[in-house]
């Protein structure tokens, strides 16, 4: 894109964001059922993109001459409305379930008692590191506390109490983070609200009001409702636009998290995980273009539908961003209605057709076949397929329940990411077969550290999946596959890299073929095992 259409772009930008805003407000405003604090908030927005929309106006008609029989406009390229105002403060917008930080705390702020009932909350900290007011605070509001000075204490004491909210210090120790993850992924904790201490939990502050609504929030039972909904990551610089399409998506039952950069988006789809994106061609830092494509060779977002809003209404930029893999291309200003329609028909289509596994959002067989195969077709003599197989897991499955058993599953995709992610290339896969199997496709060059560092975090994993009892005796009783009894040890993983390097694969399946035997090797030994197949 050169200059001049660039600043063209914005000028219509300029035009039709405040247009936009204006459609989506008198939707929302009929729609908003007799409630007056909101429709007041609606009618000042209105009220504040007329004036946008007025002072672009003007300055159009402040260039404006008659020359014979026609009216002129000659624009200096700097017309465009400012960017960067603050966000309309809608009423009562839903947020998605975040694990957010608590303040430091002073006992001069406890203010009257909550009024929601009670609850045992279990702390998962130091009592000696937090400040004694953290305590007093919450036992005035008749809460019951439990104590956790370890994190796999707090961990077993979660699965055994079932808190009604769970409080923990990311620096208590080593295992903080590891177990931040396991309390949100395990099927008996992760429905319980967890809270994080900031970082000086010893020192006083006046602002404690925070702790306690975070508290009382996260005991009101929304939590519960919130994770069960579609959620949509709106992606646009326009604050007004941004906050009424997020409206717009909780009035109809979804979630919705509003970010306002390309940086923002390419970060967040890392950390959470989201049904569809919604996401504007003209961002402040990172073009939309440019964003589609970070989405699409990422693992989490290859095959999330991702929709393009756009002031512009360009057949080569339609077909530009159909091209890089957007699912959809809807031009600025449209209808409440057509929206969500197109929305509901991407997320149809992303189930029907993206072959993305359900529990891993990961991509399937269809996908792993098409990255194989496409590493072949190259000729890429420096590559390996690995293949990660989680060793007890069918012994750990029949003893917990599939619900724990799906845990361990997306646990185990988690650290595949993150480790490729950090230790991998940028065009290297993570796929999810079906069951406990992965794959992972990663240069030769980076083969020994990806696959160690993928154990390495798998086997500090792996004894906080289990019980206290069976964390200390090392393995679980059961009967094997042929009815008898015996004993399994805890999970462990299995990576068998099928090397491009001395025998050039010449077909997705012959990658298959090769690790049969080796993965037979593997089940003959103890714990976890890394195997090259060259």
């Amino acid at each position: 894109m050169d200059a001049s259409s660039s600043e063209l772009d914005r000028f219509i930008h300029s035009l039709i964001s405040p247009l936009t805003a204006l459609q989506g407000a008198a939707g929302l405003l009929r729609r908003s059922g007799g409630d007056e604090e909101r429709a007041l908030i609606l009618l000042a927005t209105i009220e504040r993109n007329v004036e946008r929309l007025r002072a672009v106006c003007d300055q159009i008609l402040s260039h404006a001459e008659l020359a014979d029989d026609q009216i002129r406009i000659a624009l200096p390229v700097d017309v465009s409305d400012s960017p960067g105002r603050p966000s309309p403060p809608l009423a009562a917008l839903p947020q998605p379930p975040v694990v957010a930080e608590a303040p430091e705390l002073s006992a001069d702020s406890v203010g009257e008692p909550a009024p929601h009932a009670t609850a045992l909350l279990l702390l998962i900290a130091d009592p000696l590191a937090v400040a004694p007011s953290l305590g007093d605070l919450l036992t005035a509001r008749g809460h019951r506390l439990v104590w956790a000075q370890h994190t796999t204490d707090g961990i077993d004491l979660a699965r055994q109490l079932r808190p009604g909210l769970i409080i923990l210090d990311p620096g208590l120790d080593d295992q903080a983070t590891l177990a931040m993850q396991i309390l949100g992924e395990d099927p008996e904790t992760k429905m319980i609200p967890l809270v994080l201490l900031g970082d000086s939990v010893g020192a006083d502050a006046p602002d404690a009001e925070r702790l306690l609504s975070m508290v009382e929030a996260g005991l009101d039972g929304d939590a519960d409702r919130q994770r069960v909904r579609p959620h949509i990551l709106i992606v646009d610089d326009e604050p007004d636009i941004a906050q009424l399409l997020a409206a717009q998506f909780v009035s109809e039952g979804y979630l919705a998290t509003v970010v306002g950069s390309g940086t923002e988006v390419l970060r967040i789809v890392r950390e959470q995980q989201f049904d569809l994106i919604l996401l504007d061609l003209l961002l402040p830092d990172i073009d939309g273009f440019t964003v589609l494509g970070g989405l699409r060779v990422q693992p989490e977002t290859q095959l999330t539908p991702i929709i393009l809003l756009s002031a512009i209404n360009s057949p080569a930029d339609k077909v530009r961003g159909l091209q890089l893999g957007a699912d959809d291309y809807i031009t600025k200003p449209f209808s409440d209605a057509e929206l969500n329609a197109r929305v509901q028909a991407a997320m149809r289509r992303s189930e029907r057709e993206g072959g993305a596994n359900p529990s891993t959002r990961l991509p399937g067989n269809i996908a792993i076949e098409r990255a194989i195969s496409q590493r072949i077709a190259q000729h890429d003599s420096a590559f390996a397929v690995c293949y990660c197989d989680i060793d007890n897991f069918k012994a750990y499955n029949d003893t917990y329940g599939f619900l724990k058993g799906d845990a361990v599953i997306q646990r185990t995709a988690q650290i595949l990411l993150d480790t490729v992610r950090e230790y991998g290339n940028p065009d290297d896969f993570v796929g999810h077969i079906g069951g406990d199997d992965f794959v992972v496709i990663t240069s030769l060059d980076r083969l020994d550290q990806v696959c160690g560092k993928v154990l390495e975090r798998f086997d500090a994993t792996a004894p906080l999946l289990y019980d206290r009892e069976a964390r200390t005796r090392g393995f679980i009783s059961g009967e094997d596959r042929q009815g008898r009894p015996a004993t399994f040890p805890l999970v462990s993983l299995s990576i068998i890299a099928v090397s491009s390097r001395l025998r050039h694969l010449s077909h997705p399946g012959e990658v298959a073929q090769r690790s049969v035997d080796s993965k037979k090797r593997a089940k003959l030994i103890p714990g976890s095992v890394f195997i090259i197949d060259e």
